[in-house]
């Protein structure tokens, strides 16, 4: 007998919305089989380096935790970010899944940077002076293999 129902609900999570200005990204969102598998969405990354020419440093974010399932993994956290001056300074980069890589930390001044793959968190923007938007985590992802 299978602990599966005739029908399950397949949920994709979306990835996060990343921030605008000086504002934080939101969190992804959990993928889920039914009520077999579940996989919570990441935090989204923090706005926290303030503007300022004093060197800085600050820490990025935990990773999601676990979920339920036969292969339950929590994803990697997101990197911190470092400010050297007022025109110098490294973004945090995204946080890695099992299934997909996150986006590079930015030397240069722009805009997030993007993942590859499933499940990780974009790369974070970075400004010396003007407001510069971030981009969204990726997508999660449900595999289903059955035998029988």
């Amino acid at each position: 007998m299978s602990a599966l129902g005739a029908v399950e609900t397949i949920a994709i999570g979306g990835g996060g919305v990343g921030g605008v200005g000086n504002s934080p990204g939101s969190a992804g969102g959990t993928s889920s089989f039914g009520g077999v598998v579940s996989a919570p969405g990441g935090d989204g990354g923090s706005a926290v380096e303030i503007s300022g020419v004093a060197l800085d440093a600050v820490s990025g974010v935990p990773g999601p935790g676990a979920g339920i399932g036969q292969f339950a993994q929590g994803g990697g956290g997101g990197g911190g970010a470092i400010r050297l001056s007022g025109t110098q300074g490294l973004a945090g980069a995204g946080g890695e899944s099992r299934l997909g890589h996150g986006g590079y930390p930015r030397a240069s001044e722009g805009p997030g940077t993007t993942t590859r793959g499933y499940g990780a968190g974009a790369g974070g923007s970075l400004s010396f002076g003007g407001n510069v938007a971030g981009l969204d985590g990726g997508k999660g992802i449900v595999i289903i293999e059955l035998y029988g």
